[in-house]
């Protein structure tokens, strides 16, 4: 069983390479945007409720997903700048050891152009409700970092990867890295 963490900037691919892997796979995907949606509509964006209350369904729901023995695939905007995002990492990635299952991390990259243009793309928009567009793309990188630290944290369990190709070779890059068979 493992948990797939598949991080990088907004608008980079991580959604849409998951549900390529799940779609070619027994993995599942549980994409940042499937509870934080709802969580923003209630409580407002980057309010500290949904920041509470994110933290505590994603909790559940892999904490749940390892207790069952599944393969996951969680994606994350990871802000390197903030030290809360490694502790809600260890966090995840302790859940899913606690129930012998391993972590694999892949780090997805794209210029900041390439970006901006994906964040107003129809497809984004039917996937996520409260997603950033191009312009939102572009100032969200003022004090913040997107970028993993070298050498990442967990070097034996970290890939790191192009995303301007095509979605479909970056999904099937990462499968042959998993060593799944489909």
């Amino acid at each position: 069983m493992k948990l797939l963490i598949i991080f990088g900037p907004p608008a980079v691919g991580k959604a849409t390479v998951g549900s390529l892997i799940e779609e070619a796979s027994d993995f599942k995907l549980f994409h940042n945007h499937m509870m934080t949606d709802g969580i923003m509509h209630i409580f407002g964006k980057e309010s500290e409720s949904e920041s509470r209350m994110s933290r505590l369904v994603r909790s559940a729901v892999i904490e749940e997903a390892a207790r069952s023995g599944m393969n996951l695939i969680f994606t994350y905007v990871w802000n390197f700048a903030n030290p809360g995002g490694k502790r809600n990492i260890d966090h995840y990635k302790g859940l899913y050891e606690k129930y012998g299952g391993t972590v694999e991390f892949v780090e997805l990259y794209a210029p900041l152009e390439k970006r901006v243009k994906r964040a107003d793309s129809e497809q984004r928009w039917k996937m996520k409700y409260h997603s950033a567009n191009g312009q939102e793309v572009r100032l969200l990188e003022n004090g913040r970092s997107f970028e993993s630290p070298v050498p990442f944290y967990y070097p034996e369990q970290y890939h790191r990867i192009d995303a301007t190709k095509p979605a479909k070779q970056t999904a099937a890059e990462i499968i042959k890295i998993l060593g799944v068979n489909y």
